[in-house]
């Protein structure tokens, strides 16, 4: 039997530790717009065909389209330094928190077994969060959102993608959200969602001015897609014959918020209503 070709992308703006597994290849994002080099990293400016340069609004997705144009695999996957998927189906939330990555931790977690789980499915994606609002409400209310830029990509898919209409509708007014542009995808599907992805942010980018936006606003492109991933698996799921796994996000945390986002989420569950209700009053005393 052959041994499947797996590439999980761990994207990095910054110089930090990721764990040697055989799963894990790190990839320095916005590479062109700094001045240092991660030793033993790849660059997401390598090769004539890539986006580096627009990751202050595109993120991670710069990695996504140098992987698309130039990486050669039977799986591609995209996490962030801080954010990985827990291999573990059976978890009820939809992320668990740990101090840092090491092989020790990614060992205890279950990456051992994580290439043959896997090899099971087409498509793994982020366990969908329940927010207790429809999706478009909560972009719109998101701190550093706009909800301009949301109506102009759904006049998009409307001009552009017809097919997907359906999709999006059910999906921006549903109020489970996948979080992170994090997803594990065979070849032929990750390059179908490339396809689709990059062509509609690049309209977007065409038709919208983000000259006035703040840093953080300006991360519109990478905001946007997490929303487009959500009309993308509910696509492939409209459509059928796609094998689909949902897995729980892990974030990894800094040992001094580690205590205490323990007792917020033991408090205030992720995906429960009464996390979603506290937030919403914060939201109305802001």
């Amino acid at each position: 039997m052959r041994l499947l070709n797996i590439k999980l992308f761990v994207c990095c703006h910054q110089a930090c530790e990721v764990p040697q597994n055989h799963l894990l290849v790190p990839i320095q994002v916005g590479a062109t717009l700094s001045d240092e080099r991660f030793p033993d990293f790849l660059s997401d400016d390598a090769g004539e065909d890539n986006i580096s340069s627009k990751n202050r609004s595109y993120c991670e997705l710069t990695a996504q389209y140098w992987a698309w144009k130039h990486a050669e695999a039977d799986y591609y996957g995209f996490f962030h330094y801080r954010r990985y998927l827990y291999p573990n189906p059976g978890a009820k939330r939809p992320y668990r928190l740990e101090q840092a990555p090491s092989p020790e931790v990614l060992e205890r977690l279950g990456y051992g077994q994580f290439e043959e789980l896997i090899g099971q499915y087409d498509m793994i994606v982020p366990k969908g969060e329940d927010m207790h609002i429809p999706v478009w409400k909560h972009y719109a209310q998101a701190p550093f959102h706009h909800e301009e830029d949301l109506a102009l990509t759904w006049k998009i898919i409307l001009e552009r993608y017809p097919e997907f209409i359906v999709a999006a509708e059910s999906y921006l007014n549903g109020t489970i959200c996948y979080f992170g542009n994090i997803f594990v995808m065979n070849r032929e599907i990750f390059r179908n969602y490339c396809a689709w992805l990059f062509p509609l942010l690049s309209e977007f980018d065409k038709q919208t001015d983000i000259s006035g936006y703040s840093p953080q606003e300006r991360r519109v492109d990478g905001y946007l897609a997490e929303r487009l991933l959500g009309i993308f698996v509910t696509q492939m799921r409209t459509e059928g014959g796609v094998k689909m796994l949902e897995l729980p996000r892990v974030h990894f945390i800094s040992q001094k918020d580690y205590f205490w986002q323990r007792l917020l989420n033991a408090a205030l569950p992720p995906g429960s209503l009464r996390r979603s209700v506290i937030k919403g009053l914060r939201r109305g005393r802001g």
